[in-house]
């Protein structure tokens, strides 16, 4: 039993018969039904009422819950597959325009030959029939013409302007409006055999004479569009408007056109869809009809109004069915029929349908001929029955991965999945399978935890992708749906990304200490820097503080008072023995050597040619002082101009003094003082020798003559050559005693290393 209570009986010779209880009746369907094989197997009722037979050598038959629509085809007596035009007589009848055989008619008794043609149409494509308040029978064809059957015979309307007729349709009583590719024809008819005739071509205003569709609305006006896609309108017999793109009309072909009884209009174009107007409404304009869903097809080829007012539109597809508010107009649902529906015509042809007095809906269609009849008792609605069908990890199936454990074998993920921050590439494939509508599937995804987890338009596509996941919690959800208000139970999959190390709590409190740590480093290596610098500036100045207090010692010591005194006395001493001439040049000696003095001590460095000019002076004056003679010699470096090379001034002063005062003046024989210079490893080195009494002789005798003193020159001199040395690693002073072969000293040399500073 099927779900309506009505038992299905396979048999093994006659197909299949059907029981209805309720009105105890038969049904039969067999091979003249166009059923495919006697023979039936096996039979099933899925969960939407739709009943499944298996054949012996004819697969497998879909006989669909509350079936509406019936095929008629070749093996029900259909000549041929197409069927161009209908139409229903006055006597109930169907005629059909069918390829190969031209016209036949459907009643009661089957589909049979339209025998009054005598045969004339056989071969001809008849484009439309039409009856008129005679009861005769309007035909139009593809090369012939148009022609006119009673019961006397048949007969050719002259003059149409064209043999091609496109389209014919009855307009008040007395008159057929026939549309051709040479303009549109008015035929008025007084009596059976007198034909008017009312052309309207360019010169009435048509902007193109091939006319590809015609409608007479519910008030009498003729509505028809042209090749170009316009559409014109004609009232009481003269063209009144053509509508353009202007009017809101797409650019593309209009195929056919339909009017309801509120005034509507629709017209169904190729590839644009169906445009509607209100006519109304004045301005009259078009817009695009919007349907709930989307057609099938934009392709449209017929249209034509139920009993009901639901608009129907034939596609290459199937049909489409739209029901409109009744107060609004506005379409509130569309649903489409197809192969799997049972429209088994599949393609239908432009302008083959009809609706007859009982409500029955007629299309003429590219596979034969289909019946839909409206019925009370509507289809269980099922939701579809929804899996999984795959989850790929960077496009690789999860059971090839290192997850494997989480795929489950059902579909789906099990509990638990974690995938690392990198590994955040997952694409989800699923199906949903609804039998009685499985083209009409559709399907709402979501992912829990993204930016934008709502639910996404019904879709056709099956899988989606989601590249670059932040770490986060995730839920992906899907449903299904055939016509978008049942849906299927929601199939769920939860994983979770991991957070990337470094935005781990631990890691970042480790970046941080290490970045404080990084930074108190710095800063101590800073402060550390800057107390060196201030450490070393503050050495320098002290080392510099010293420099000028020891200069300024220096200075002060530069010339022994008795020095000064001796040289003083000398000269007077010349004066008074009357030699004014030396004691004039002796005068000039001492003023050379004290302007030199004066003018050297206000420089921190002189050259070293200005110094070796004051020592020569020096040694001068004191060779006119000293009692015992003595030579003396400076000898200066051959490797440098002693111009360019710089000395802090008077610094070997004390040591040529010493040589003088306690060197070469004690001597009985003739005392000799030399001054050697040269450069060496970027130190001036000075060299002080003398042939005097030595330094052990020369200090007992100091010591005779002033008990307990000490050469303060020397010291300070000293100092401020260590002081020059600013840390580098050499002996700046040395003091030796010069002895011959016996080893008895017959001299001292004194050793003076000086930083050497070129001024170039």
């Amino acid at each position: 039993p099927d779900p309506g209570g009505k038992i299905w009986i396979g048999t093994s010779n006659n197909g299949v018969a059907v029981f209805n209880p309720a009105d105890s009746t038969w049904t039969h369907t067999t091979e003249q039904q166009g059923f495919p094989h006697q023979y039936v197997r096996s039979m099933a009722c899925d969960n939407t009422g739709n009943v499944w037979v298996g054949t012996s050598g004819g697969g497998v038959v879909k006989f669909l819950e509350g079936q509406a629509f019936t095929h008629f085809g070749a093996s029900r007596g259909l000549a041929g597959n197409r069927v161009y035009a209908l139409q229903r007589d006055s006597r109930g009848r169907l005629l059909m325009a069918v390829s190969l055989l031209g016209l036949q008619v459907l009643d009661s008794a089957g589909i049979q030959p339209f025998v009054r043609d005598s045969g004339w149409l056989s071969g001809i494509k008849s484009r439309s029939i039409a009856e008129d308040n005679f009861g005769r029978i309007w035909v139009g064809t593809a090369g012939k013409g148009l022609v006119v059957f009673d019961s006397s015979g048949m007969l050719e309307v002259p003059g149409i302007p064209s043999a091609t007729i496109q389209k014919i349709e009855p307009g008040v009583p007395g008159e057929m409006w026939v549309a051709t590719t040479a303009g549109i024809t008015r035929v008025s008819y007084g009596s059976p055999h007198n034909f008017l005739l009312q052309r309207f071509g360019k010169e009435e205003g048509l902007r193109g004479l091939i006319i590809s569709t015609l409608h007479v609305d519910q008030q009498g006006s003729v509505w028809f569009s042209d090749q170009i896609g316009n559409v014109g309108l004609i009232q009481h017999g003269k063209l009144a408007y053509i509508f353009t793109q202007a009017d809101g009309l797409p650019n593309a072909p209009v195929r056919c056109i339909s009017s309801s009884h509120s005034g509507k209009l629709w017209v169904g174009t190729k590839g644009a869809g169906i445009f509607e107007a209100n006519t109304g409404i004045a301005p009259l304009r078009f817009q695009a009809l919007q349907t709930p869903k989307k057609l099938a097809s934009d392709n449209i080829y017929l249209l034509v109004s139920d009993a009901e007012g639901n608009l129907w539109a034939g596609s290459e597809s199937g049909v489409d069915k739209i029901i409109f508010e009744k107060t609004t107009g506005k379409a509130l649902e569309n649903q489409h029929f197809g192969k799997n529906e049972g429209f088994l015509g599949i393609e239908t042809c432009q302008d083959a349908a009809l609706c007859d007095g009982q409500g029955n809906l007629w299309f003429g269609t590219m596979n034969g001929l289909m019946k839909y009849t409206p019925s009370t008792r509507k289809a269980a609605g099922a939701a579809p029955i929804l899996h999984f069908e795959g989850i790929t990890l960077f496009y690789k199936p999860l059971e090839e991965t290192n997850y494997k454990a989480w795929a489950n074998p059902m579909g789906g993920l099990l509990e638990g999945l974690k995938l690392p921050w990198d590994d955040n590439h997952l694409s989800f494939e699923f199906r949903a399978v609804d039998l009685a509508h499985p083209d009409a599937v559709r399907y709402s995804w979501k992912l829990e935890g993204s930016p934008n987890a709502q639910w996404s338009p019904l879709s056709t596509q099956a899988s989606v992708n989601f590249a670059g996941l932040q770490p986060g919690e995730y839920i992906f959800s899907v449903q299904a749906s055939s016509d978008g208000s049942i849906f299927s139970d929601t199939l769920s999959a939860a994983f979770s990304v991991e957070e990337p190390f470094w935005q781990l709590l631990g890691f970042q409190l480790a970046v941080g200490l290490a970045l404080l740590a990084l930074v108190a480093l710095i800063a101590w290596r800073r402060i550390r820097s800057i107390r060196k610098a201030e450490t070393a500036k503050r050495v320098q100045l002290e080392i510099q503080n010293k420099l000028l207090q020891l200069e300024q010692k220096a200075l002060q010591l530069q010339m022994n008072p008795h020095f000064l005194f001796n040289a003083l006395n000398s000269i007077q001493s010349l004066v008074g023995a009357g030699d004014t001439t030396e004691a004039r040049t002796q005068i000039g000696h001492f003023a050379q050597l004290m302007r030199g003095i004066l003018n050297n001590s206000r420089q921190p460095y002189i050259s070293l040619k200005e110094e070796t000019d004051t020592l020569e002076q020096y040694l001068r004056i004191e060779q006119f002082c000293q009692q015992n003679n003595f030579d003396f010699s400076i000898i200066l470096p051959d490797n440098i101009d002693p111009e360019e090379l710089e000395i802090p001034p008077m610094l070997l002063q004390p040591f040529v003094e010493n040589a003088v005062v306690h060197g070469v003046s004690h001597l009985s024989w003739p005392g000799k003082i030399e001054l050697t210079f040269s450069l060496e490893a970027g130190l001036l080195i000075c060299s002080i020798r003398d042939n005097g009494i030595g330094r052990e002789k020369a200090a007992r005798l100091r010591q005779e003559r002033k008990p307990g003193h000490q050469s303060v020159a020397i010291q300070v001199t000293r100092e401020r050559l260590d002081a020059l040395k600013n840390g580098a690693n050499y002996e700046a002073l040395i003091f030796e005693d010069i002895k011959d072969t016996t080893g008895e000293i017959i001299g001292t040399a004194v050793l003076v290393r000086i930083p050497a500073k070129l001024n170039y």
